[in-house]
């Protein structure tokens, strides 16, 4: 790990890894997200794995909303066992249907090695998938996988990108505050043409449509 970015790397995964870990409350749904899944489990409340099964045939033809739902009630452990293997199948389904949340949250388990043994790599892949897309957590994780080379080839040009794009997508709290922070930290290692550049990206950067 550069030394330089050792303190970056170190406050943003304490900042992501609180977001992420299944420890911790589940992220806020929409109320429409949060009404279907209701709508799925309430007439089976005491058997959710019954409702589960239910839910499984028509998810599996493309609705990767409800599919990412699932994914995290056992990432999660809510009313059902945790269960990473289970909850990797469906965000693996949620992603390829086009659900950007599912593929970030994939990037959090390459990254910790949760159903999968630990892999840089892979987590890059993932949150740069849901980066491209406009998800702000994967913007603020990938920018330290750049600035320390975890993953990928290290890239300050980049890390500085999407470290700006966290900052400026990131709602006011902990995650955005070390946005900010290691924006002006990467900012320090860059030459006035290669800021100038990473700045220009950063202004005509538009999110990707789903795959």
């Amino acid at each position: 790990m550069n030394s330089r970015f050792a303190a970056t790397a170190a406050l943003l995964f304490a900042a992501a890894g609180a977001a992420a870990a299944p420890a911790d409350p589940p992220p806020a749904k929409p109320a429409d997200t949060v009404g279907t899944l209701e709508r799925i489990v309430a007439p089976v409340r005491d058997n959710l794995t019954l409702a589960l099964d239910r839910a499984k045939p028509p998810i599996t033809h493309g609705i990767g909303t409800v599919e990412a739902l699932i994914g995290d009630a056992y990432y999660y452990g809510h009313w059902v066992n945790r269960d990473y293997a289970e909850a990797g199948l469906w965000y693996r389904r949620a992603a390829a249907d086009g659900n950007a949340l599912a593929q970030s949250t994939l990037g959090d388990m390459y990254f910790y090695g949760r159903d999968v043994p630990q892999d840089f790599t892979g987590a890059v892949m993932w949150w740069q998938r849901a980066a491209d897309r406009g998800v702000a957590i994967a913007q603020l994780n990938l920018s330290v996988m750049y600035a320390n080379g975890d993953g990928i080839e290290q890239d300050y040009v980049k890390s500085h990108l999407y470290a700006n794009l966290a900052a400026a997508h990131l709602p006011p709290g902990e995650d955005h505050d070390i946005a900010v922070k290691n924006r002006a930290i990467i900012a320090k290692a860059l030459t006035p043409a290669q800021l100038a550049e990473a700045q220009r990206l950063a202004r005509d950067w538009h999110p990707k449509p789903a795959d």
